[in-house]
């Protein structure tokens, strides 16, 4: 680690930094006071970041163990600085720009030159750079190109917007001498060669490579903006860039190149697919090769990781529209029938087990049955989360491409039904289906979905679920009662029929079996269930229309459902008595945010049945303090309730509570009940509620360490 004061200094100049931020609302002559400590600022902080000038201290810092936020110590320290660097350059944009550029150059310069240095004998080429001190000069150069590259693109977002054509200049420098880089460490293979010091400088080469890729990556949204700007007039220059990029961008989606370098290049090729989309894309030869990788199997080595993003680039070239282009300009017809080849060819496998829906269950079989499911539905599920906000027509033709594809995998669900990890990954994609393509599924087949889960998950098969061992099962559960949540959120009346069933599943089959457990997660969703339930289909229970409630006054309104109310209703109150703090803040904003919405404490089954209930559970909550950091949630909420019928609450209420008091004796309950002011407003009453539970509390303390016998006050 770095020395103290060397940590200390370091910390000043961020917060310092920080404090000069606000100078960009001061007066000219005001903030000209203050450049010269922001160029100061950048120069120090350069240097620190540079092993050149730095080594010794750099070299201290952990750069291997992962941290709570999964960063290095270098990493950690490399992206504090960066974010001085980012302030000086929204302040001084010009002078940082030509601080940092020139020094990125120099860096530049000696990784271009290492070409001159690779001797090749036979298939194996070598770094012939042996000396000892040209290996550390190297290896220290190799560190400042890598962290100046990071810094380059961390500049990204001020070259575009309002300033894109003021800065275009500056932006195309750096994107041009970005792309050369790349091209370059592609061509050469360095990440490939033999080196003096492999341990070290072999690392070095491949984070450079990976971090020019990552930092063109981070110039998506100005290219995009390059893109709109000279589309339709003279488009040459953009042209160019896209299809160099690619050209050295292809040659490393391949399982022989080290993955941290193929995933940068898989995400440079994502982010050139979905935020640029230009509409040459997919006719670049390299595109292409990409494509027929994919498409004839060479490409089923590469980690998952890296198979799933180069999917979703290939799917979303093939999807999204192409920016400032009418409808009729589109080519939907022959991108619909490349996609559905395109996903023909990722699904095969999987659609082959539809054949064999009796295959064998042994450990064997299961496991490469679970590896098909897996690898196959966490790219087709991505592949739908990119479309699910994006125009009709891309929905439809991803509909159109995966459709056989769903029906295998509602056929194979009851198959592996008992087998948690894979119904996890089928559950998962048609909860993705449900959320993005609801309505290209259509409302018979979505229908036959929802029953065909509602068939399955039997009370039994819950329970298996949730009770076994690990949380495989009960993320089944998640997942199945979020599709729910989907289901029941839906306008309109097309899966009212299902509403009974989807009830009577929550209340008679998964409360009963979590109620009692602690089973978090399940009951966050089962709970998330009934609020929606009764959120967005309020009429099932109450029928009237406002109109009619407007004309009727303050008669009650009909109610329907009765029983299914009031399950649901006992559940929320039953939640209250658990020890669980989460669950508890969840569900009483649930309550409030009814009550808000649809009068909930003032329908009269709650007002005359269940109101002084959860008012009680609500205070002997406070009184124990089981749930203190909700205190003031608790406290706005008892008023909420009492607020219904403040008389029946001071008169019937108040009284009933303090002579069920244990622990304090009746002249104690008198004093309580005198203290406690007859207010109606929002702070008096909570300042009341407050000291009545303290009051209380003090009084029980005191009569349990007094001896028996002994006269109270």
């Amino acid at each position: 680690m770095c020395s103290d004061g060397s940590h200390q200094a370091s910390c000043r100049k961020f917060t310092e930094c920080q404090t000069l931020l606000p100078c960009k609302s001061l007066s000219a002559a005001s903030f000209h006071r203050y450049k010269g400590a922001l160029v100061m600022l950048l120069t120090e902080v350069l240097h620190r970041v540079q092993f050149r000038y730095n080594q010794a201290q750099l070299e201290e810092l952990d750069d291997e163990t992962l941290d709570d936020d999964q960063q290095t110590e270098w990493q950690r320290y490399l992206r504090q600085s960066l974010e001085v660097v980012a302030k000086v350059m929204e302040l001084l944009p010009s002078h940082a720009f030509s601080t940092i550029f020139p020094i990125l150059q120099d860096n530049l310069e000696v990784y271009l030159g290492l070409q001159q240095f690779v001797v090749t004998t036979g298939q194996v080429h070598r770094l012939n750079i042996t000396a000892e001190n040209d290996c550390r000069r190297l290896h220290c150069s190799l560190r400042d190109l890598s962290s100046l590259l990071q810094t380059s693109g961390r500049l990204a977002e001020y070259f575009i917007g309002d300033v894109f054509a003021g800065r275009f200049n500056d932006a195309l420098r750096v994107v041009e001498r970005l792309v050369e880089v790349t091209s370059y460490g592609s061509q050469i293979k360095l990440y490939d060669m033999e080196t003096a010091v492999p341990s070290v400088l072999k690392p070095d080469l491949i984070d450079v490579h990976a971090q020019s890729l990552a930092a063109l990556q981070a110039y998506s949204h100005w290219l995009a903006q390059f893109y709109s700007e000279v589309q339709r007039q003279n488009p040459d220059q953009f042209v160019s860039l896209i299809s160099t990029t690619m050209e050295a961008t292809a040659p490393l989606i391949s399982s022989k190149v080290p993955e941290k370098l193929l995933l940068s290049a898989c995400h440079l090729l994502l982010s050139l697919a979905t935020t640029i989309r230009p509409v040459f894309l997919v006719r670049i030869r390299a595109v292409q090769k990409i494509f027929d990788r994919i498409t004839d199997g060479s490409a089923r080595q590469l980690p998952q990781e890296g198979k799933v993003l180069v999917c979703r680039a290939l799917s979303n070239m093939l999807l999204l529209p192409w920016p400032n282009l009418p409808e009729s300009e589109q080519q939907w017809a022959g991108r619909s029938t490349n996609h559905t080849n395109l996903i023909s060819t990722l699904t095969r496998e999987y659609r082959q087990l539809k054949d064999s829906a009796g295959l064998s269950q042994s450990k064997v079989a299961l496991g490469a049955t679970k590896a098909i499911v897996q690898d196959t539905l966490s790219i087709l599920r991505y592949i739908v989360e990119n479309v699910s906000g994006e125009v009709t027509k891309s929905r439809q033709i991803c509909y159109q491409s995966l459709q056989e594809s769903v029906q295998v995998s509602l056929a194979l669900f009851p198959v592996f039904i008992h087998q948690p990890g894979i119904t996890d990954e089928m559950l998962s994609f048609f909860l993705t289906l449900f959320q993005g393509l609801r309505v290209q599924m259509g409302v018979p087949f979505t229908e036959q979905i929802i029953q065909t889960f509602l068939n399955m998950f039997t009370r039994e098969q819950l329970a298996e679920s949730i009770l076994e061992e690990g949380s495989g099962g009960c993320r089944v559960v998640e997942k199945f009662l979020k599709i729910l949540q989907v289901v029941v959120q839906e306008p309109g009346q097309a899966f009212k029929p299902f509403l009974p069933s989807i009830i009577s599943l929550c209340m008679e089959q998964v409360y009963p079996i979590v109620a009692e457990r602690s089973s978090p997660d399940v009951k966050m969703e089962l709970f998330e269930l009934l609020y929606q339930i009764l959120h967005n289909n309020w009429r099932f229970f109450f029928k009237s229309s406002v109109l009619a409630s407007v004309q009727r006054g303050t008669a009650e309104e009909p109610m329907e459902n009765e029983a299914q109310f009031v399950s649901a209703m006992q559940a929320f109150g039953q939640s209250f008595l658990q020890p669980d703090i989460q669950i508890f803040k969840q569900n009483l904003f649930y309550l409030e945010t009814l009550n808000t919405k649809h009068k909930l404490y003032h329908k009269k089954i709650f007002r005359t049945t269940m109101l002084f209930q959860f008012v009680n559970v609500l205070l002997q909550v406070l009184v124990h303090k089981s749930h203190d950091l909700l205190q003031e949630e608790i406290g706005i909420a008892v008023y909420n309730m009492a607020s219904v019928d403040f008389s029946s609450f001071y008169a019937a209420f108040l009284p009933h509570f303090l002579a069920n008091c244990d622990g304090v004796d009746s002249n104690q309950r008198t004093v309580l009940g005198r203290n406690f002011k007859m207010d109606r407003d929002l702070p008096s009453f909570t300042q009341s509620v407050h000291r009545l539970v303290n009051d209380l509390r003090y009084y029980r303390l005191c009569n349990g360490s007094l001896p028996p016998g002994t006269i109270k006050l």
